[in-house]
Order: C-alpha cells, then structure tokens, then sequence
C-alpha cells in the first residue's frame, strides 16, 4: 500500500499520522491498518528506539515521509534515510494549514503534514523542500550553536553582574566596557562578595568555553575553501565565517546572489493588491541566526571599511533611510558579494591591519549592545 506519512517533530517525543497516498480509495483493511498505525504513533519517542519501532510497523508498505525543517527534523531525517524511508522535509513557512491554523496541537499538525504529502504524490506542489547537509556539516552547525549559546549566556552574565553592583552600590574602579574582561573580573574576585565572584567565574568559563569552540573550528576549516574566502571579509570573526559556511554547505544550488539572499531572509515581501504593489519588511526565511551574524558582519564591515557597502550604507541614510533599513538593504548587498566571491573562488583584498581590527571587533562581545545603540539612535 502507498501511504504518506506526517511527522510533528520535538525534542523528546513525535507526532505520526498515516493516511492513502494513491489516488484510488483505500479499502477497509487498508484503512484498518492506517487507523491502527494512527492510534500507535500518535505519540512515540524522537530517538532511534521510536524511529524504528515506527520503520518495522511500515515494513513492507510504499512510505513517503514529510516532516516539517527544524534543528531536530534533521537528526530524524538522518535516521529515517538510514532505515531506508523515503523522507522530505519543508519549509515550515510554506506549510500555511499548520503555521495559521486555529487548533494548532501535535497531532492536528501530524495529520496536516500527511495530508501535505498525499497532495504532493497527486502531482500538487505546495511547499519547497529544504536542503539537507550530511552529517559533518551538521556536527559543524551544533558546534556554532553552541558558541551562539554560550554568547546569550555570558551577555546574561554581563547584565546580572551589573545589576547586582547596582543593588550593593558598589563601583569597579572604572566604567569597564565590558565588565567581563580580564581587570572587571580580577576586581569582582577581589571584592569578597560570594554573589560577584560567582558572576565573575562564570563569565570567565564561558569565555573560555567560546574561546576554546572556535579554535576548534578554526582547526575544522583550516583547508577549507569557502571559509577562507567569507574569513577574508572585514567584518567577519570565525563564528559568522564558520555559520555562513556550515550553513550555505553548497553555494552552488543557489542560481545567483539574490537567490541565496532569499534563502536566508534578507528580501522584501511583496504585497500586491488592486494591481498595486509595494515592498514590505524582509521576509524572514531561513536560519534567524544566519540572518543576525550577516547583519552583524555587515555592522561591523560598514564601521571599518570604505567599500560599495559602506557608501551604499552612506546613500541610503542620506536620504533619510533609518539604520536598520539601510542595515538590512547592506546585508542583502553582502549576501549577494559572498555568493559571488564563493562561485568565482575569489577573495576579498583588504589591508591586513585593518582585517585584523575588523576580525576582532566582530568577535567582541560588545557589538550587539553597539548595533542596539545605532537602532535606537535612528
């Protein structure tokens, strides 16, 4: 029997829904097979155990499998493909019944996915299907993530070490930028209070923790190409150069510039209407981390560089444009030059000072708080 199959992906424990996927009417002991399959996996564990306890119930039947992109849909595409399941995973922006849907539950969103496939092996396209990178790439992204973790964290640290001066009325013995650095901590273990040196030993693991991450992808792309080529872009640290690489995996499978733009989010909606159209925000597809480390990238190459980017960034606020639409209209520009640096295998020519004060101020800590500044300032 040819079945489609939904998938609702957690961390812990999945949603599975079965229904036909041929055109004809399935008969009652077909159906009877379905139901029973529907009340089984109605919930079932998201690790290798559920998965193939699902597997050995299909055994034997034509399966194509829809789950919907996420950071765990990856690790169980990779299972199902190792048990010999046909698997397709969308993206979640196109699946309209489930993201806008009024009674939004695990299964509800299960039987939707099912239904998504079924109309897909009729031959009716409804959503794109999300590229999927295999396992190295993929250890290379839980890696960035994880430096992106530890970052939210240690800037958690930052705001809680400062709020507790506050409560104390204590002062260091000046306004550190970063009240994490070397001297602030010396100054917090110095102060005996229990609450500050614990606040100062984290923020010293975490860094150490980042620190020792980076070097270890740093050694990961040291022969490798593209991460070269996005490193040698003022504005770049080895995080976003790492991220932009893991997740871009082959450039390639974007036709040109404006493709991969897309693919991470950085192009305006449209919206047309009584043969009327205009441009709205960016549409915010894609990696939400990717899109803020170009963003970032694109702040800090805009600060220290005199490039097309940074005079477009000039124009732009000349013309009264505030800084994160003309933030945003630089990063679809420094999207659409990685691409085509990455495609022609050239790299990017900068002095090496200025390189050096660009790589290390995209690796400071204090970039956001800087971005925040300039949002607020217009």
């Amino acid at each position: 029997m040819k079945l489609a199959v939904g998938i609702d992906v957690h961390k812990e424990m999945c949603a599975a829904h079965a229904t036909g996927g041929g055109a004809n009417k399935v008969s009652s002991k077909q159906q009877y097979f379905i139901d029973r399959f529907n009340d089984q996996f109605d919930r079932f564990p998201s690790d290798s155990r559920g998965m193939h306890s699902l597997c050995q119930f299909l055994k034997g039947h034509e399966v194509h499998i829809l789950i919907e992109n996420s950071t765990k849909s990856h690790d169980i595409y990779w299972m199902l493909k190792g048990m010999g399941m046909d698997v397709i995973v969308a993206h979640a922006t196109d699946l309209k019944n489930i993201t806008q849907s009024m009674r939004k539950n695990d299964s509800n969103d299960a039987r939707e996915l099912a239904h998504y496939m079924r109309r897909r092996l009729l031959g009716e396209v409804e959503f794109h299907e999300s590229y999927i990178p295999d396992r190295d790439v993929l250890i290379r992204r839980e890696l960035c993530r994880s430096i992106l973790n530890d970052r939210t964290e240690l800037t958690a640290v930052k705001l809680q070490t400062r709020s507790h001066l506050l409560i104390r009325g204590m002062e260091l013995s000046k306004e550190y930028r970063d009240v994490a650095c070397i001297g602030a901590r010396d100054e917090l273990m110095k102060s005996k209070d229990m609450v500050l040196m614990m606040d100062a030993k984290k923020a010293e693991t975490l860094q150490q923790r980042i620190l020792f991450t980076e070097k270890t992808l740093r050694h990961m792309y040291m022969d490798d190409e593209v991460f070269e080529i996005v490193y040698s872009i003022p504005g770049f640290g080895i995080l976003s150069a790492a991220y932009v690489t893991c997740m871009g995996d082959d450039f390639s499978r974007f036709e040109n510039g404006r493709m991969y733009a897309a693919s991470i989010g950085l192009i305006p909606k449209q919206d047309e209407s009584a043969d009327k159209g205009k441009e709205c925000g960016i549409t915010r597809r894609g990696d939400a981390d990717l899109r803020k480390l170009i963003s970032q990238a694109t702040f800090v190459h805009i600060n220290c560089t005199d490039s097309f980017i940074s005079q477009k960034y000039k124009r732009l606020k000349g013309r009264g444009k505030k800084h994160n639409e003309a933030l945003v209209a630089c990063s679809n520009s420094m999207c659409r030059m990685i691409w085509k640096m990455v495609v022609s295998g050239r790299r990017y020519i900068a002095d090496p000072e200025l390189l050096a004060k660009a790589r290390s101020y995209a690796s400071n800590g204090e970039v956001e708080l800087d971005m925040e500044a300039a949002s607020i300032k217009g």
